[in-house]
């Protein structure tokens, strides 16, 4: 901690270091001024005394003018893909895929990292990358929806933070499934469903304070109170969210709330906006945005995983594509959980078998896959003996 009287020392030597900068400038820039008046009247009189000069001065200016990184221009530079499983044994792994290709050497155990982990044991499970920090949201048993942080050096925070506790409505609420999304603000959006089947929503906001209450989005659509739903999941484009959620007679629905806070007056029917829709059943969905586009991924009844794209004018793409057709590996693989994640500009999608071990592949930017899926067990220490049934992947810089 720093000593109260070293402050104004500080703000001294800082307050001296930015007038020499200024003067600097301000000299450079004279200097160029001079430099760029001396050559024009040279070239007048045909002499070109000061040829070449001119564009040195130029460049030590554009030198001194300060690089500035915001949130956003961060946050569209995730470069590695981050995931977190929810084992059998009801704790929460965390892995990491490098820009390389190459995995973390062993999943770690995020319930360690936290004070109070070794006395909570998780249903769900999905994360968020926020610029360049990981936040994971998670339910226990009980329904309780809990968050804690993944710090870009690599710490976590102390503990797991009740969000029930946050809202004044929490309490009374109790959650069978949840899923989170970031923005470029620094915003963390939550949802998840209840045991009823409603979808409900809060916020964390840049400070780490919450929205004061639950918000039941359900109530927000026009057709809300007809649909009970069973898996959800959410992704944002710009500052709106788009959730994406799966009903109990497993047809897909999509709404957005939009950053002023208000919500898309109805859920809108996926199925229906895909030619082979009507014949698809679905169990588990994932979304993502790239650009201003919304992919969203799903398992089917049988396990089969497809994908498709909310384009940016709002129309979808005309078909549901089959993914495991696109794997040389994908016709002995059946899904039971899935998600996805924007990683310098490619689909990363991540999905849990029947057998409980976790397999990963690439839709890249021309629209093709990579030709098989990835054994993520395979390429950890630990993964032999790990077995998941939930996952949540995220994109971070």
């Amino acid at each position: 901690m720093a000593l109260l009287e070293d402050t104004p020392l500080e703000r001294q030597e800082e307050g001296r270091s930015t007038s020499k900068m200024v003067l600097s400038s301000r000299s450079i820039a004279r200097r160029a001024f001079f430099t760029k008046s001396l050559t024009i009247g040279a070239s007048v009189i045909g002499l070109h005394l000061l040829d070449g000069h001119l564009h040195d001065a130029a460049a030590a200016t554009a030198t001194r003018q300060p690089s500035r990184t915001t949130n956003k221009d961060k946050a569209l530079r995730t470069t590695r893909l981050q995931a977190c499983g929810r084992a059998t044994d009801g704790r929460l792994y965390h892995t990491i895929r490098f820009p390389s290709g190459s995995w973390q050497s062993s999943f770690g155990i995020i319930n360690d990292q936290e004070s109070n982990g070794r006395f909570l044991r998780f249903i769900d499970v999905d994360c968020a990358g926020i610029v360049d920090s990981l936040h994971v949201t998670a339910l226990e048993r009980s329904g309780i929806i809990w968050h804690t942080i993944r710090f870009p050096n690599g710490t976590w925070e102390g503990a797991f933070g009740n969000v029930n506790d946050q809202e004044s409505n929490g309490s009374a609420l109790r959650f069978t499934n949840v899923s989170c999304a970031g923005t470029a603000s620094n915003t963390l959006h939550v949802t998840a469903l209840t045991r009823f089947g409603a979808i409900w929503h809060t916020i964390r906001f840049s400070n780490g304070s919450w929205q004061s209450s639950f918000g039941n989005v359900n109530d927000q659509e026009s057709n809300g109170n007809a649909l009970s739903f069973t898996d959800v999941d959410c992704a944002t484009i710009g500052e709106n969210l788009h959730v994406c959620a799966i009903d109990r007679n497993g047809i897909l629905w999509h709404t957005i709330r939009f950053a002023n806070g208000t919500w898309q007056s109805f859920f809108g029917n996926v199925n229906d906006q895909e030619s082979n829709g009507k014949t698809l059943r679905f169990t588990s969905v994932g979304c993502a945005s790239i650009g201003g586009d919304l992919h969203v991924t799903a398992t089917d009844r049988n396990g089969v995983l497809w994908h498709t794209i909310r384009f940016s004018n709002g129309t979808w793409q005309s078909s549901f594509g089959n993914v495991n057709d696109q794997e040389r590996n994908g016709r002995t693989l059946r899904f039971t959980d899935v998600d996805c994640a924007n990683v310098a500009d490619t689909l990363h999608v991540t999905a849990i078998d029947k057998g409980n071990v976790l397999w990963h592949t690439i839709r890249f930017s021309n629209g093709t896959w990579t030709p098989y899926f990835g054994n993520v067990n395979d390429q950890e220490n630990n993964g032999k003996t790990l077995r998941f049934t939930d996952v949540g992947a995220a994109g971070a810089v």
